[in-house]
């Protein structure tokens, strides 16, 4: 087998070199370069799309479409939290909680947010982490995609998704006015801020 990764050749009629993709067929001992074969051209160089192709390439970066065994584990559109989920939580809908995502107005992935609110003996403070083990089960193919990307690259234009955009953009994305299921540790502290509680658990929240 070959290595592949991103070459630059020289472009013909005076335009500008090409960006392929290449593969490494074999490297002989005592040989100071090894030999290769040319794959897809991914553009010229110093284009925007074809330089950004190059670096997640060269990266190991996995861009290929989700598999349909992968996109089955999905749950369908209009998917709401089950009550029999929701009983087994604590429930942080409708109880003064104001809880809010600090992120960028261009962000699509909100997988965090926090809460801060006074109490009758000090402050009580939350983060709230989306909940995605709820989606992704152990051994199934979600879950072993999930695995082989192992993160979403962010880049400045776009992102590469460790998981499919109904999940990352939507169900495990703590959307404004939504329910969302949730892991959240809140501590109490007192009038002092000495902390005087941590409580980790499943919830579930609405921002």
């Amino acid at each position: 087998g070959g290595g592949g990764g991103g070459g630059r050749g020289g472009g013909g009629g005076g335009g500008p070199p090409e960006i392929y993709v290449a593969e490494v067929v074999e490297w002989e001992r005592g040989r100071p370069l090894p030999t290769g074969r040319l794959g897809r051209v991914l553009g010229p160089q110093g284009d925007i799309d074809a330089e950004t192709n190059a670096l997640l390439v060269s990266n190991g970066i996995d861009t290929s479409p989700f598999s349909g065994e992968v996109l089955a584990c999905v749950p369908p559109d209009g998917w709401t939290i089950p009550p029999e989920e929701a009983a087994k939580r604590r429930d942080l809908r409708g109880t003064g909680v104001r809880i809010c995502t600090i992120d960028p107005a261009t962000a699509k992935d909100l997988d965090d947010a926090l809460h801060i609110r006074r109490t009758p003996a000090g402050w009580e403070v939350g983060v709230h982490i989306a909940d995605v083990s709820h989606f992704v089960r152990p051994g199934t193919p979600l879950d072993e995609e999930a695995y082989a990307r192992a993160t979403s690259t962010y880049l400045v234009q776009y992102c590469v998704p460790m998981l499919p955009h109904t999940l990352c953009e939507n169900l495990c994305s703590l959307n404004p006015k939504v329910d969302r299921l949730a892991f959240s540790v809140i501590w109490q502290f007192d009038q002092d801020f000495n902390q005087v509680s941590t409580w980790f658990g499943r919830t579930v929240i609405r921002q």
